[in-house]
């Protein structure tokens, strides 16, 4: 694990604590770990006392956005939820909701996302000012429940940096299908696009006249626009009452000026993959 990371997951977990005890006191990426199967209820499912989920994984994704080499992650995995509300830690992406609704979920987001360096990629790791950042946000949407416990949940989240990253924000809707085959095995399909500021373009995918001189790139003007649209299935099994195992894939492509950057189009590659195995425990 990196330095970097190392320090974002401490920080997303101090984070995750946080969000836990502003939900108990007023007491979804993205991925809600009770979609994969991770919980034992889901947020349309009201819980009369506290049920909580630890667990993790191993993940392989690209080094960075449009890269083509690829590396393995630790994925930690925290769930909290009573009633209608929860909080949640999947990777470094927390989400929450605070309304004690079966339908509504609204509740602040936090992300951390890593810069270019120590890449594999040459020219892309001597790019200049390419930071890490933290984002702070909101995600709100509506989960209609359907026939047989199925559930099609339409969400958005935004997104912006408050750190000395990219100093941009990002809008990301998507689309949740959630698929009980039996006791046991459960299917989530899903979908989302994301729009980026112009502050976020330039800084991944930018190439400025430093820029050029020390990597070799092209120079290149970035600016806002939908950098990727992805779809991602997510399959869950129920080993126990309180364990369970979740696989996870997903696919994402680089679009518009994100696609047409040096650092896609010439070092890296428009078509991203992430896959991920996890296990957890419930109680």
């Amino acid at each position: 694990m990196s330095m970097k990371y190392a320090k974002g997951f401490a920080r997303a977990t101090v984070l995750m604590a946080v969000a836990a005890v502003y939900s108990s006191a007023t007491l979804a990426q993205g991925v809600s770990t009770a979609d994969l199967g991770g919980g034992l209820a889901r947020p349309h499912e009201k819980t009369d006392q506290w049920i909580f989920t630890v667990g993790g994984g191993v993940g392989t994704m690209p080094d960075y956005e449009g890269g083509d080499d690829n590396e393995a992650v630790p994925i930690p995995i925290l769930r909290a939820q009573k009633g209608h509300r929860f909080g949640e830690l999947l990777g470094l992406h927390i989400t929450s909701n605070i309304l004690n609704s079966r339908h509504w979920r609204l509740g602040p987001s936090y992300n951390f996302r890593e810069g270019y360096s120590s890449v594999e990629n040459d020219r892309v790791d001597a790019l200049t000012d390419r930071g890490s950042s933290h984002e702070l946000g909101l995600k709100g949407g509506y989960e209609f429940v359907l026939k047989d416990d199925r559930t099609l949940e339409l969400a958005v989240e935004f997104l912006a940096d408050v750190s000395s990253g990219h100093e941009g924000m990002l809008v990301t809707p998507s689309v949740e299908f959630g698929l009980p085959i039996n006791k046991e095995w459960s299917l989530g399909l899903g979908a989302d696009a994301t729009y980026a500021s112009g502050d976020y373009m330039s800084h991944y995918f930018s190439i400025n006249e430093e820029d050029s001189l020390d990597s070799g790139l092209d120079n290149y003007d970035a600016d806002a626009d939908f950098k990727d649209v992805s779809g991602h299935v997510k399959v869950g099994y129920r080993l126990t009452k309180k364990w369970n195992i979740i696989a996870y894939g997903e696919y994402k492509r680089m679009v518009g000026d994100a696609d047409d950057s040096p650092v896609v189009d010439d070092e890296g590659e428009e078509n991203q993959f992430f896959g991920a195995m996890a296990v957890t425990y419930s109680w």
